[in-house]
């Protein structure tokens, strides 16, 4: 490709990028008409979407924030009244006499007899029933013999009571034994229907009564390996209920009421428990801490509306559930309850870790394990009120409305929640009304201004095809027109443009041919390339190439009967057949000066064999020199240095152009001298590489011009090993 024709191309991309294709004038007016109708209806649009936004939100926020309050209300309601009930339980004749006569009894137990054998039985059911149970439901790995009694009395219940008990434990049976005679055993019978008649009635889980002087759990309504333990240096030391104890054993107030929030309670295989505590007072004297194991079952039927989601208010997606202090959830999921596998695979795409979701699945519950990281749950436990948006627990953009329900010193938080595309779904449903209708009228408005412009447009669109086809390369193309005004002139010059194109196209294709032909016989590929691309005076940069630096010596004593133009006819002779013999081994010719020759071997052409074509073009030429010795009668030496390494090439000149190469690997090749005879000198580069494919001759050192001393090897002969 020519220099002029390069620019003209680059003339015309800069041409297309500044000066994008104009629409037609057809286009126009259909653009026009459809633009003005689209404002219109975007206009209205948007003012209606703005609006009915505002308006849903409101709506959604003012409806969220009524069904928190209402629920933080029935909440407070349910708590009061449990702990209304409790405290008229515990002041009761029945619960005084019957936590008197069953402390009495328990005090007594350790003058019951146990055996060594009793105490295997118990071993045997903690480690072959109750704690493969423990890990298998909760992942807990209790420390060995860590949830055993450390009381006598501890033993022989565990004994008679969890051994000898109803069977299997874990199902919330009756605390009753068959094998235990003792007074304990009596009052357990006397006692155990009235207390769990009462349990009942006030819709409570089960109870369990504490020494308030040990702080040993010497009753419970249910099957419990709590029973018999101590609150204080026992396996439940650390957990709240102990802290619960602990804080109830000096009260004087025969109404004082305590909460401990719920906790990974491991006597029911690690599932969350809360309870409730109050003192049992025997006139002055109190006698026991009864403390009551909280139902969360009315707290969750009063949130979700008895499971009643969507007859509340709630969509299919809105949910209200309590927070505690530790911002964990203190009740369950909707979603765990109407599709728990949908919901368990939620979470194990969201950002909560695989151990918590095999925590929810194994104790199916939320209660405890879903942590609620959020500023709305922050707010709330602070005793702050309001409606925002954030992702919820499960990563879902979500409206809620927070609020807290206090009770004595416990304080949960309320959030009441819906998914984000629920609450604004009518909105989506009015925006794809309007896009409807939009398109509709849009294509409407087009098909009217399409028949418009059509009459006006036909003579252009006729130029525009036409056109399109000579830009294609078909330049026979005609056009005619059968208007009369303007449209006619323009379709004449279009036609004499045609033969102008096809005369100029015919003479430009025979310059670029000659051009291309010229270029790739003076220059390399990758010069010729430059040339091409419009990067005359650009350098680049090849990290590993073989240069071969060729001088022929003595043209200077060349016979007298030899003239000058037979000298250059001899150099150019040799020249060609350097050129042919580079051409068969992949070599390229930088440029000729004089009698010397500069080739290049993994220029244009990455060669990873590139250092051995490049010798066996050296040999090559060897080969030739002595050739035209024999047959012209002459006696030229061809002095050949051979380096491999890192070049810089370009083009030289800003007019008439020469390709050339430099850098220390030219040097150091250019450099490489003989004796006056024919050979082939290559660097350790060099050898190298080639050592196991030709015979060199001992290593030796010879001064480089610019170089210093540097390590040469001499190519013995033309055999190849």
């Amino acid at each position: 490709m020519s220099l002029p024709t390069q620019k003209t191309d680059t003339r015309r991309t800069l041409a297309r990028r500044l000066y994008p294709r104009s629409f037609s004038v057809q286009s126009k007016l259909i653009i026009a008409f459809v633009l003005l109708t689209l404002v219109a209806i975007g206009t209205v649009a948007w003012i209606g979407y703005v609006s009915a936004r505002e308006s849903l939100r409101a709506s959604a926020e003012s409806q969220l924030m009524g069904l928190q309050r209402s629920k933080a209300a029935l909440v407070q309601n349910i708590l009061k009244s449990a702990r209304n009930e409790v405290l008229s339980l515990s002041s009761s004749p029945g619960a005084t006499n019957a936590a008197r006569e069953l402390l009495a009894a328990y005090r007594q137990l350790d003058r019951e007899p146990f055996t060594p054998e009793m105490e295997a039985e118990v071993r045997r059911f903690y480690e072959e029933e109750f704690e493969p149970e423990l890990r298998e439901r909760s992942a807990i790995e209790p420390p060995n013999d860590s949830l055993l009694p450390t009381t006598k009395t501890g033993w022989y219940l565990h004994y008679h009571y969890l051994v000898k008990g109803p069977k299997p434990y874990g199902l919330e049976n009756t605390n009753r034994s068959s094998t235990d005679k003792s007074a304990y055993a009596q009052a357990m019978a006397k006692w155990l229907p009235l207390i769990e008649g009462s349990i009942q009635r006030l819709g409570q889980e089960g109870v369990i009564l504490v020494d308030p002087e040990t702080l040993e759990v010497f009753f419970s309504l249910k099957q419990s390996s709590i029973v018999g333990t101590n609150l204080i240096n026992g396996p439940y030391a650390a957990s709240q209920l102990s802290e619960l104890a602990r804080s109830l054993r000096n009260s004087q107030n025969v109404d004082d009421y305590r909460v401990a929030d719920f906790e990974t309670y491991y006597p029911a295989f690690g599932r969350p428990k809360a309870f409730v505590g109050t003192p049992v007072f025997d006139g002055p004297r109190m006698n026991a801490i009864m403390m009551l194991r909280l139902s969360i079952e009315p707290i969750s039927n009063a949130l979700s509306g008895n499971r009643q989601w969507e007859a509340d208010g709630l969509g299919k997606t809105g949910e209200v559930y309590l927070l505690g202090p530790d911002q964990t959830m203190r009740t369950d999921s909707r979603f765990l309850i109407e599709d728990r596998n949908a919901f368990l695979a939620g979470l194990r795409r969201s950002r909560l870790t695989s151990r918590t979701v095999d925590t929810i699945e194994k104790l199916n519950t939320t209660i405890l394990a879903v942590p609620v990281r959020q500023e709305a749950a922050a707010l709330a436990l602070k005793g702050l009120t309001g409606v925002t948006e954030l992702n919820d627990y499960r990563g879902v953009p979500s409206l809620m409305a927070y609020g807290p329900v206090d009770l004595d010193s416990l304080r949960w938080g309320v959030i009441a929640k819906m998914d984000q595309s629920e609450a604004m779904a009518p909105l989506s449903a009015y925006a794809k009304r309007v896009v409807v209708w939009g398109v509709g009228i849009a294509l409407l408005a087009t098909l009217m201004a399409l028949l418009l412009a059509k009459a006006l447009t036909r003579p252009i669109n006729e130029l525009v095809r036409a056109a399109k086809q000579v830009s294609l390369g078909e330049l026979d193309v005609r056009v005619e027109l059968l208007a009369t005004d303007e449209y006619r002139d323009l379709g004449d010059a279009f036609n004499e443009m045609v033969i102008s194109l096809r005369t100029n196209r015919a003479e430009l294709d025979h310059q670029v041919l000659e051009n291309e032909r010229l270029l790739v016989s003076l220059l390399p590929a990758s010069g010729a390339a430059q040339m091409r691309d419009g990067n005359a005076q650009a350098r680049q940069s090849f990290a590993d190439v073989t240069v071969a630096y060729i001088n022929l010596v003595g043209f200077e004593s060349l016979p007298p009967d030899l003239g000058e133009d037979d000298s250059m006819g001899l150099l150019s002779d040799i020249v060609a057949a350097c050129d042919e013999a580079a051409e068969q081994q992949g070599v390229e010719k930088v440029r000729t000066i004089g009698s010397s020759y500069l080739a290049v071997s993994g220029l244009s052409v990455e060669r990873p064999d590139h250092t051995a074509r490049m010798v066996e073009f050296a040999r090559e030429v060897v080969r030739i020199v002595r050739r035209f010795n024999a047959e012209r009668g002459v006696h030229l030496v061809a002095e050949i240095g051979i380096n491999a390494g890192p070049v810089i090439g370009g083009l030289v000149g800003r007019r008439k152009f020469i390709y050339d190469l430099w850098g220390d690997t030219v040097k150091l090749a250019r450099g490489i001298e003989s004796d006056g005879k024919t050979s082939i000198r290559v660097t350790r580069p060099v050898y190298e590489r080639v050592r196991d494919l030709v015979k060199f001759g001992a290593e030796t050192s010879a001064e480089v011009r610019g170089m210093g001393s540097v390590e040469l090897f001499s190519i013995l002969n033309e055999a190849t090993v």
